[in-house]
């Protein structure tokens, strides 16, 4: 999913920008979809909000907001980048779904009334957050007393060693630069429980979920992260096709050094942390 920019701080990433996310829309939807929707049909069981009003922050091409449709009254979707809204609200168009709003805005400061909704979303974009309790404290605003909100975020990557070899061989080629150099944030339960809990929820819990995305040769790992992944996005604008294609190439066999050359199932694990806006009085 793409990820909501804090207005009012310095971006502590490459990825913290709309620019990848807005370069990588359309492959972002052909390669991820199924995966991350896998993961928010999670988020939904874990605190549905049936017939309610429900936010979705950093909503992407709406992997969440699109299911939570089938059954919310009204799901207001956010994001900072214009061309992923753009993927979630065509998407809507052709499935006939009518009860979604998108629209840009700041997830550190959401542009809505204190207890507005009964249930809120951050689906991998709060990781991204320079000042995530911040945005913690903008989900528990705007969720009604007892409303629920789910965050999610990954685990170290040696719990994910395929996406560990793979940013390990694209730090070895560029071993300078930030684009590949994305450290895991709320990473455990008890950060994710302290970080929450900060921020005014209760009842905190974490739960783990994996979804096997597939089973594919390293080289194809590769290649749909090419057409996929954010980061990736930023390193071909950068270097032009030409040196995109040899720098490529170089991280497929490196790949393929460390994993060898058979098809491997690539099993994503996610935490999902849920926390509660307290009771009134």
């Amino acid at each position: 999913m793409a990820y909501t920019r804090p207005m009012t701080a310095p971006p502590a990433s490459p990825l913290a920008t709309p620019e990848p996310w807005d370069l990588v829309a359309e492959g972002y939807v052909a390669e991820n979809l199924a995966s991350f929707e896998a993961f928010a049909r999670e988020a939904l069981r874990l605190a549905p909000a049936d017939g309610g009003e429900i936010l979705d922050v950093a909503a992407g091409p709406g992997s969440l907001a699109l299911l939570a449709a089938q059954t919310a009254r009204r799901v207001y979707a956010v994001d900072f980048a214009e061309t992923m809204l753009a993927q979630l609200r065509a998407r809507a168009i052709a499935a006939g779904i009518t009860n979604v709003e998108a629209q840009v805005a700041d997830g550190q400061a959401l542009p809505f009334p204190s207890g507005r909704f009964d249930a809120a979303y951050s689906m991998f974009g709060l990781i991204f957050f320079p000042d995530r309790v911040r945005g913690l404290r903008e989900l528990a605003r705007v969720l009604r007393p007892g409303g629920r909100a789910v965050v999610s975020s990954w685990p170290p990557f040696d719990r994910v060693p395929t996406f560990g070899a793979m940013f390990a061989a694209m730090k070895a080629e560029l071993p300078a630069s930030r684009t590949s150099d994305v450290p895991p944030v709320l990473s455990t339960a008890g950060e994710m429980t302290a970080e929450m809990t900060q921020a005014g929820f209760v009842s905190v819990q974490v739960h783990e979920h994996a979804v096997v995305s597939g089973v594919v040769t390293p080289a194809e790992l590769w290649s749909s992260f090419t057409r996929g992944g954010a980061p990736v996005a930023l390193m071909r604008k950068k270097m032009g096709e030409p040196g995109f294609t040899a720098f490529s190439q170089r991280v497929a066999a490196r790949l393929e050094e460390s994993l060898g050359r058979s098809p491997i199932e690539v099993r994503l694990i996610a935490l999902l942390g849920v926390g509660t806006q307290p009771a009134l009085g």
